[in-house]
């Protein structure tokens, strides 16, 4: 058997990382900064990094808390938002360890069907009749696994909905400046940011390894989650968090995210066309920019053991199964049938080598 094709984690290639420039930012933070960088304190974040995103973004400072990666900011506004058999509501199928993270809290994460223009809103309001979430979860730009994006019409509705209800909705968007085709549309919190909150990081374009995630939202709840998050690890990451403060100040982000959409364009043109040639029974999602296409196989696919059957054939998947969660109808979960196939650390060649495979085994 050839080499393996690995299509599991969502990961940057090493060569997306800009090294040179983030070395010299590291350097100058520590040293022009050391009293702050290397000491604990700030814990909302770096006061520097937050100025600039609450800048970006049109909030005030206090209405930023940057920490260590967006899904530590998501366990712990669970911590505070949920209790013990409070619903959870999430696309389905959605981020698996964000379903983890929900359920580790005590929550019932439940699954609204995902459709090609984001969450389906007919089940999100037959669900919301049943039972008012403590919040709605979303990507809604370029969505982790499906790739789906959420139209304009459906961010207004969910928002409606959302006030109507009185729940909260977190927009995590970690993919949304790796938009290869199209036009962006608003975030929700540009529509309505009254029950928004906003979450994203800087591991898709820097570097995962830095940690370095943010969220927006109301001061109220930004201090309630500080308060949480120094009780569980004292102090964030300032070193990383500087590194990213001068980053930006030298003005290098906008450039470093065309050059990985110059990296990833191919990448996302040769699996869109390599599932659409070798996969045309499949229900495929395509979308216009971020880490993932993915596909639903047709009912009749030979699905058995396929991760099993796949590893054999060098090929690595991740089962489907993990980004499902409780179905909002009770029904069955079909996550034997759904692949989720990052395509940014793979090259053109091993993604239509890794479909082809993944098409005999079918």
């Amino acid at each position: 058997m050839t080499d393996n094709v690995v299509f599991t984690r969502g990961v940057p290639p090493p060569e997306a990382f800009p090294t040179d420039e983030l070395g010299e930012c590291f350097d100058a933070a520590i040293r022009e900064d050391p009293s702050v960088v290397l000491q604990y304190g700030q814990q909302p974040g770096y006061a520097p990094l937050r100025r600039v995103l609450a800048e970006e973004y049109g909030v005030s400072e206090d209405e930023i808390l940057v920490g260590n990666g967006s899904l530590q900011l998501q366990d712990l506004v669970s911590a505070y938002l949920v209790s013990s058999g409070t619903s959870v509501f999430t696309e389905q199928p959605s981020y698996d360890r964000a379903i983890k993270t929900f359920r580790r809290r005590g929550a019932r994460a439940v699954g609204i069907p995902l459709e090609e223009d984001g969450i389906s809103v007919e089940r999100l309001e037959a669900t919301l009749a049943r039972e008012v979430p403590a919040f709605l979860y979303l990507v809604p730009d370029f969505q982790n696994p499906a790739g789906a994006t959420l139209s304009l019409e459906k961010r207004r509705r969910v928002l409606e909905l959302a006030n109507e209800y009185g729940f909260n909705v977190i927009e995590d968007v970690p993919y949304r400046k790796l938009r290869y085709a199209g036009e962006d549309l608003p975030l929700l919190r540009e529509i309505d940011p009254s029950r928004v909150i906003t979450m994203s990081s800087f591991s898709k374009l820097l570097s995962p390894g830095i940690r370095v995630g943010f969220m927006i939202s109301p001061p109220d709840l930004i201090g309630a989650v500080t308060r949480l998050g120094e009780d569980t690890y004292l102090s964030p990451v300032l070193p990383t968090q500087a590194a990213v403060a001068e980053y930006l100040r030298r003005g290098l982000l906008e450039p470093n995210v065309e050059r990985l959409k110059q990296l990833y364009t191919p990448r996302w043109k040769a699996m869109a066309e390599a599932v659409r040639r070798e996969l045309p029974d499949a229900q495929a999602f395509v979308p216009n920019g971020g880490f993932f296409v993915s596909v639903m196989l047709p009912e009749d696919a030979n699905t058995e053991n396929l991760v099993g059957r796949a590893k054999e054939r060098g090929l690595v998947l991740t089962p489907g199964a993990a980004f499902f969660a409780d179905p909002d109808d009770g029904g069955p979960v079909p996550g034997d049938r759904f692949v989720r196939l990052p395509f940014c650390a793979v090259t053109p060649e091993q993604i239509e080598e890794g479909v082809r495979r993944l098409a005999s085994l079918i």
